[in-house]
């Protein structure tokens, strides 16, 4: 039986939810090997949900945002989605196309667009079944983890 913690991180205009599953004994389970594995876009494909929460930092200040939404990723190096955003206490409805690459080890890039003209730029990691994706910003001033699974 395995009961899961859930730490979470994001920014803005992206997703972010970054768990750490423990089993019954407090260990953290062995991480997916992918040394072997040959990611290909097609992996990711069909519909993924996500939430986040996290800060937008600006000099000093830390902004607080919440945000929920869903992907969908067409298995040939795009993707789609919307999602609702809270940014410290105004709301935001948007949606986003982007496109994506996998390494063979499992390893990528994004890039996504909104409807707000908003640019945005991950690094990515997906499991070798393409069923879970975690991702981190890596725009400035964006403090992001993003743990997403596929909910066909």
């Amino acid at each position: 039986m395995k009961r899961f913690q859930w730490y979470v991180m994001g920014s803005v205009l992206t997703v972010g939810l970054l768990g750490l599953a423990h089993d019954a004994f407090g260990e953290v389970p062995a991480a997916e090997s992918s040394t072997n594995s040959q990611c290909k876009p097609r992996m990711l494909k069909g519909s993924y949900v996500y939430a986040n929460s996290g800060f937008v930092v600006s000099g000093s200040d830390q902004v607080p945002f919440a945000q929920a939404g869903r992907d969908v990723f067409n298995g040939d190096g795009t993707f789609t989605g919307a999602a609702t955003v809270n940014t410290n206490g105004a709301i935001a409805r948007i949606v986003y196309s982007g496109t994506y690459t996998l390494n063979p080890d499992c390893s990528g890039a994004a890039t996504l667009t909104d409807n707000l003209g908003g640019i945005s730029h991950f690094d990515l990691f997906v499991s070798n079944s393409g069923t879970v994706l975690t991702y981190v910003q890596t725009d400035a001033d964006y403090v992001t983890a993003t743990f997403e699974l596929r909910r066909d």
